[in-house]
């Protein structure tokens, strides 16, 4: 009756993250997507047939992430408070990758990218899952198995939008069950695949056995596929039929929607405009999720640049580069093999900073643990986020030049009172870069929001010392 089971705790909740975990843990390979729901593919099968299987239900981490067990059996303990935010780990790295291709095709440099291709030259991965496109369908994200390095750059920007994902790995699992595998995921994903190497199942021991490397960018939320749907019919005005290429993150930093049409056409929409789209669909699970990062990858990567909104509003005052944070032993050796194969660089850096995806993030868990809705478990039991909530609008205010005159302020809301079926999250799977070189541009928002930002960032860091901005270049 696990189908059942499932169905209850979590679908009818809202609380699905579209990890795709379930349909990749389930033995008997019944579970599958409509869209971005899990379904019984089956039609004779019941809900009865499950039996005593409990798999899709283990693995899901829409309603309990199962952090502080994984944290106890990758690092013997875990977070304390002052982790809340940021999780367990040993160095954070100021980085960017060196393969050029690599840097000038990522949103934030390429550390990220140029770790999955150290897995795949020197980790004995033979495929990494990362995000890339529907081949028949364009504009939609769909999962991707990459084996060669080279072919790593095409998915090495953002994807901000929702996809069932780790389900892809389920041909991997049966088809080729030695193949050594890297995986990239964002925090939902990660959590899914430590819970599912903690399981004593054929899907769990093989997890445990062929996963050699496992790295993510750090969220803010994603988005339903209407956010990026939305960017190209209103914002381009380009049908969604006519695509053949999207990257979120292309052109000079931080980069802007790209839109490729069959006639030719180069479509460019500036990111902070599409940010204000993808806000508007966001799921009720991303905008309830307690995580930035899992911390339960070997590696994490955020944007170096505190606030890719602003810098897309006024222009980058940042170089492109990444703060990489390195926490198991396995995520140092592949850092340490990254460098010595020349595919990164990086150098020790802080945590200082304002970084606008998680303080969307803090900000809108706040208003969700007050909501009285259910709200997936953060990573500390009973801990609730004690802060003067400040509206995500505001965090994303349009310039002023940019509102309608009857309209002091657009608003795009992510308030807990809004119905899930009308929201989907804009991802900050920020991917690092080259170390900062000045000061990180204003945050377009009001004065109180400004105001407030110094008591913010105290509570994430615990009172770390000021960023180093020399780094490398």
């Amino acid at each position: 009756m696990t189908f059942k089971q499932l169905s209850e705790a979590v679908l009818r909740k809202d609380l699905c993250t579209v990890c795709g975990a379930c349909q990749l843990a389930c033995p008997a390979g019944v579970v599958g997507f409509s869209g971005l729901e899990p379904v019984l593919t089956e039609p004779s099968w019941t809900e009865s047939d499950c039996g005593g299987c409990r798999d899709c239900l283990d693995v899901c981490p829409g309603a309990d992430p199962g952090t502080p067990a994984a944290e106890t059996r990758l690092f013997g303990r875990s977070r304390a408070p002052r982790e809340r935010w940021t999780g367990i780990f040993s160095e954070v790295l100021a980085g960017h990758a060196l393969d050029p291709v690599v840097f000038e095709a990522s949103a934030s440099g390429g550390s990220l990218t140029a770790l999955l291709q150290t897995a795949l030259a020197v980790l004995g991965a033979d495929v990494v899952l990362t995000m890339g496109r529907d081949p028949e369908q364009p504009w939609r994200a769909a999962p991707a198995l990459v084996r060669e390095p080279r072919l790593l750059a095409e998915t090495a920007q953002s994807t901000y939008q929702l996809a069932p994902y780790l389900g892809a790995l389920r041909d991997v699992m049966l088809n080729e069950p030695d193949a050594g595998v890297a995986v990239v995921g964002v925090a939902c994903h990660i959590q899914a695949l430590r819970k599912l190497q903690a399981m004593d199942t054929a899907a769990g021991r093989w997890a445990r056995d062929h996963v050699v490397l496992a790295v993510e960018p750090a969220c803010s939320s994603s988005t339903r596929p209407e956010g990026t749907r939305a960017v190209i019919e209103e914002r381009a005005l380009v049908p969604v039929d006519s695509v053949v290429r999207l990257r979120y993150r292309e052109g000079g930093y931080p980069g802007e929607i790209a839109i490729a049409t069959r006639d030719g056409g180069d479509h460019r929409v500036a990111f902070w405009k599409a940010v204000r789209d993808f806000a508007k669909n966001k799921t009720y699970r991303c905008l309830a999720c307690g995580d930035w990062l899992s911390g339960l990858a070997d590696v994490s990567v955020s944007d170096g640049d505190p606030n890719i909104f602003a810098a897309s509003v006024d222009g980058a005052r940042e170089l492109k580069h990444g703060r990489v944070f390195v926490r198991t032993e396995t995520g140092a050796a592949a850092v340490a093999a990254a460098r010595d194969h020349g595919f990164f660089t990086g150098s020790p850096t802080d945590l200082s900073g304002l970084n606008l995806g998680l303080e969307r993030k803090r900000n809108r868990r706040a208003s969700y643990e007050r909501s009285g809705r259910p709200v997936p478990h953060g990573p500390i039991p009973g801990h609730r986020e004690e802060l003067e909530i400040v509206p995500d609008e505001r965090w994303i205010a349009a310039p002023v030049e940019d509102r309608p005159a009857d309209r002091p302020a657009d608003r795009a809301t992510d308030s807990p009172t809004d119905s899930p079926t009308d929201r989907t999250t804009d991802r900050a799977t920020d991917r690092m870069t080259e170390p900062p070189t000045g000061r990180a541009p204003d945050p377009v928002v009001e004065p109180s929001v400004e105001a407030t930002v110094g008591r913010l960032v105290e509570q994430v860091v615990g009172g770390l010392d000021a960023v180093d901005r020399g780094g490398d270049r």
